[in-house]
Order: C-alpha cells, then structure tokens, then sequence
C-alpha cells in the first residue's frame, strides 16, 4: 500500500510562522516580567536607577534663567543705547606731540627752548593807526594780533592819543643805540613786544612805569601780563622788565594777574585741575571758562573727548601738556568733566574788555 506524501500549502506556511512569533514574544514577555526577578541571587537582569533629586521644579528653572538671560539682554541693550547717545552727543579731539609746543600759553626760557612752528606775520597790512610798529617787518604770531590791535585802541581810548611804539617783537634790535639789549628766549615764539615811548619831540625812549602806568596796570584786561616782574625775579630768573609784555589769552591774564602769579607759577597751579578731577572756573559778566590741564601720552596723540558743540581753545605748555579752556556764556555752564568743588569758591573777575582769543575752535 502506498504511503501518501505530507504537503505543506503556503497558507498554512504562514500561520506556522505567526504562531512561531507569537510563542517567541510571549516566552520573551513571561521572562522578563514573571520568571527573572523572582530567581533567588539573581541580580543582573533586574533594572535600577541612579540619580538625585531636581533642586527646583524644571519648569521653575528654565523661567529663572529666562529672567536672567532677559537682565543681560536688557542690561547690553542700555548700556548700546548709552554708548550710541554718547556718540552722537559728543566729539573726540586729537591732540599731537607737536602742538605740545605751540600757543599762547607755551613757557619759553633759557631751559626750555622754543621748538614751535613760526609761520609769523608782519605790520605791513596793518591799518590801525593805534598800532605803530618802529618797523613794518617786524614779526610776531598772528594769535596775538587782533588783541595787540585792541590794547592799543584801548590805550587811545583812555588817553586821547597813542604815544607808545612797537619797539620789538620776535627779535631783539641789536643796533649800538637799540633801548632793550637784553635777549629773551621767549621772544622766538612770537606771543611778546617791547614797547617805547614816544615824546612830544618825537624821540623814542624806553618805557618806565612811573613816565606811563597805563600799559602796566591794563594790559591784563587784553589777554597780555607784564612777562617779567619786579616780586618774580626769584621764579622768572630775570630781572624787572616793565616795556616787555607778553600775550597769553584771556581769561588766563585775568587770573594770574588776580592771583599776583607769573606764567611760571599759573602753568604749575592749572596741573591740579584735569579732566579726571574739577576744572578751574572763572567767570566775568559774560563768559563762563573751564580750564583744565591736560598731560600728553608719552607717545603718539592726546585724545580728549568733549560734548558737541563746545567753544574750545588749546595750548600746548612746550613741556609735558596742554591747556585746554573752554568757554561759554554765563548763563550756560560748560560741563566737560564736573564743576569746582564747592569748598574752593568760582573765581570771579572783572568783564574782560576786548583781545579774546580768535583760534578758538568749536566742535560741530
């Protein structure tokens, strides 16, 4: 008798592979969650954690730190808002080694030469007949000669007539029958003038104060000082000379000539005000001054940085700085860098009657 043969259809093929699955994902399921941990000593398939708990609730910590990052964003905000309004209000001045040793208020002496520029000007396009010159080329710096102009007017004004001449400038007239011989380093910067006096016969003589006072005692209200006196021979080194003036801007004659100082003495008084403390103010009726001094970076520029629109003037002092003065009306203060300490009271003077300084600058 013939055996019959088993034949697998394919269907049934297919339910013998899913039953096989199945089985195989039951055992699976049965081991891990009811025969494995209950096998005595058997710790290797049992699954623990480690950890500790959170200090703060998540959620509580993502808003902390929100607030945080929001602080900075809003604090680095202010302070671009800040910075960008100090840009737009204010103004950088540059300030070179060279300008160290130019203008009015340089200190030029035997130990301290005169290194400046000398682009001087003459008389001959003078036309005050106030002014007069012993000769029309005699140079002198062109700071000083809209002040020279008013001193002299100033003289006429009080006396009638002018009866003093421009006997020197930057130059000292060495002629056998000259009236000054004595040679004064800081004649080479231009900033001083001999003077003469001029008689009813016409002749030239030297300038004594007890002939002719005026010049003197008024020359200050210009912008000029008499350069050597007779109380600083010990500090100047140079004995009383009353024909010799020397230019060096208003207010700065008002307050040496207020305070008894030589132009040695002021430049070592201004080193106490800078911009890191109070300046120096002075007030006249009209006019409100900041002065400060301002020391020169060892190398390269001085950089100073002043709000818009400030009428500025600056003078190097031909050693280690500048003197930087700033001007307003009396109304309005000047603030570059605070005000005078209330303990040392505002210096107060007398309106200055003319010879301002014309090189002021003004920061646009």
């Amino acid at each position: 008798m013939a055996k019959s043969k088993l034949r697998l259809r394919f269907p049934n093929i297919i339910l013998l592979l899913c039953g096989l699955i199945l089985l195989i994902f039951l055992f699976d399921f049965l081991w891990r969650n009811v025969l494995a941990p209950t096998v005595p000593g058997d710790t290797e398939n049992i699954i623990t954690a480690q950890g500790d708990f959170a200090e703060t609730n998540p959620s509580e910590k993502s808003s902390d730190e929100t607030a945080e990052n929001t602080e900075e964003t809003n604090s680095d905000t202010t302070e671009e808002v800040e910075a960008t309004t100090e840009d737009l209000n204010s103004e950088i001045i540059t300030l070179s080694q060279n300008q160290i040793h130019n203008g009015p208020l340089i200190l030029v002496s035997s130990t301290c030469p005169f290194v400046g520029q000398t682009d001087f000007i003459d008389f001959t396009s003078n036309t005050n007949t106030n002014v007069i010159p012993r000769d029309l080329y005699l140079q002198f710096h062109p700071d000083m000669q809209q002040a020279m102009s008013d001193l002299f007017d100033g003289y006429c004004l009080d006396n009638g007539y002018v009866n003093l001449q421009i006997y020197s400038t930057s130059e000292i007239y060495t002629a056998s029958n000259s009236l000054y011989t004595t040679v004064l380093p800081e004649r080479s910067s231009g900033y001083s003038f001999d003077i003469g006096l001029i008689t009813s016969t016409g002749d030239v003589v030297a300038y004594l104060t007890k002939r002719n006072e005026w010049m003197f005692t008024n020359c200050w209200n210009y912008g000029f000082i008499v350069r050597y006196s007779d109380t600083k021979t010990g500090t100047t080194g140079v004995g009383f000379m009353p024909h010799h003036f020397r230019y060096v801007g208003l207010p700065h004659s008002l307050i040496m000539n207020e305070n008894d100082m030589c132009l040695e003495e002021y430049l070592q008084y201004l080193t106490e005000y800078t911009m890191d403390t109070t300046p120096l103010t002075y007030q006249t009726e009209d006019k409100t001054y900041e002065i400060y001094y301002v020391p020169a970076e060892e190398t390269g520029d001085t950089t100073v940085t002043l709000p818009k629109g400030t009428k500025y003037t600056v003078s190097g002092n031909n050693t280690d700085g500048f003197i930087l003065t700033i001007e307003a009306d009396a109304a309005s203060q000047p603030s570059a860098a605070g005000t005078t300490d209330p303990s040392e009271p505002v210096t107060e003077g007398d309106t200055a009657v003319s010879g301002e300084d014309t090189s002021s600058d003004t920061i646009e």
